[in-house]
């Protein structure tokens, strides 16, 4: 039938609605109410795009609470804030040349060491200069 969302577990309708979602990391929890689709035979649920990429960013920002490091905004508004391209800041800071373009993006997960290092040179961008090479 036109018009009909059927799940691909198990075959049943699925059911556009909006629903809290518990997600979990270590032992800690955070609430989030999610549109989508959701079947009514089993568990299953499908997001359209913008709400699968909130439900990331909210679990990118309890795993950053929890593991106490920074968020992907976090280290971009910090990297900017000191005046430093992705490929600077990796050169300077270290963890690769690609480093703060992963941090960034999402696709990998900050060090806290990284982190701590970021915090207090947010707190004090002029300790930046100990950091560069003298020539």
């Amino acid at each position: 039938m036109e018009g009909k969302t059927i799940c691909h577990e198990c075959g049943a309708e699925m059911i556009p609605d909006v629903r809290c979602e518990e997600l979990t990391y270590k032992g800690h929890r955070v609430m989030i109410e999610l549109r989508g689709w959701y079947c009514g035979g089993c568990s299953e649920a499908l997001y359209v795009l913008e709400e699968a990429g909130r439900r990331m960013e909210a679990f990118t920002a309890l795993r950053a609470k929890v593991d106490g490091v920074l968020t992907p905004g976090e280290v971009s508004r910090i990297r900017r804030k000191l005046g430093l391209s992705q490929r600077k800041a990796s050169a300077l800071l270290g963890g690769g040349p690609r480093s703060f373009q992963k941090y960034e993006s999402g696709v990998d997960w900050i060090t806290r060491s990284m982190a701590n290092l970021l915090r207090l040179l947010d707190n004090d961008p002029s300790r930046l200069n100990e950091l560069i090479p003298r020539q």
